[in-house]
């Protein structure tokens, strides 16, 4: 296991990787250059590219919705769940792997609560459908849960901690809560740093430390001091 970090762009570019034109993970202190880019956006729309000569081996990507519209990303759209959501997921896979391959990169989907890849069972039948595959993935384990998830939060945790976390190449240790101002969406959670939202702070940390492959990343934002270091810690 080890540590990494979160770069902007300008931030990438500032301390030496001019060809940055997306966000960067890179190790915690910038030794060896990007681990990984992320690649913002909708894959399963029309417009979406992915480039193959951005820093890093890894690609960290949703895995997308069929929701349209200016504010689609993380709308709710029940089709994407559907038969016609997983049939357009899987031939954007099957569209991606062989340029993939060639390239020697690995693109990690980042499952979503509102996106094609959204639960613990759906993500693992996934990855073991496509074993072998230039097919990995990036986790943050508040992504997958909504407001009305969180009655039966605990459970939802387990299996996200149990299951999902040994198969991550990159575990994102941001948090999520509830809307708190008038102006936010009150249907979905909102980003926060780790321990100050909906996640168990101490069992995230554990589940890095005895679950997670030697050869993944932990990674977090470089404004979140507290969350770079806590699986150092123990909670």
């Amino acid at each position: 296991m080890r540590s990494a970090t979160i770069l902007d762009t300008a931030t990438a570019r500032a301390v030496g990787v001019p060809d940055a034109v997306f966000d960067l993970v890179v190790p915690q202190g910038l030794a060896g250059g990007a681990i990984a880019t992320i690649l913002p956006g909708n894959p399963l729309a029309d417009d979406w590219v992915m480039p193959l000569d951005l820093p890093g081996d890894l690609m960290v990507a949703w895995s997308g919705t069929l929701a349209e519209g200016p504010d689609a990303l993380f709308a709710d759209e029940p089709r994407t769940w559907m038969a016609e959501g997983h049939e357009r997921f899987e031939a954007f896979c099957d569209g991606i792997r062989d340029a993939l391959a060639a390239s020697g990169r690995r693109l990690c989907f980042r499952p979503h609560a509102r996106h094609v890849l959204s639960d613990p069972q759906g993500t693992l039948d996934f990855l073991r459908r496509r074993e072998g595959e230039p097919f990995g993935l990036a986790l943050s384990p508040a992504d997958l849960l909504l407001p009305d998830m969180l009655p039966d939060a605990e459970d939802h945790f387990t299996r996200i901690l149990d299951f999902m976390v040994p198969r991550a190449d990159l575990l994102l240790l941001h948090d999520a809560r509830p809307a708190v101002n008038a102006d936010e969406d009150s249907e979905r959670l909102h980003p926060c740093p780790l321990g100050e939202g909906v996640l168990p702070r101490a069992e995230v940390v554990e589940a890095a430390l005895t679950r997670l492959r030697d050869d993944a990343w932990v990674v977090s934002s470089p404004a979140d001091a507290a969350t770079a270091t806590a699986w150092r810690e123990r909670g």
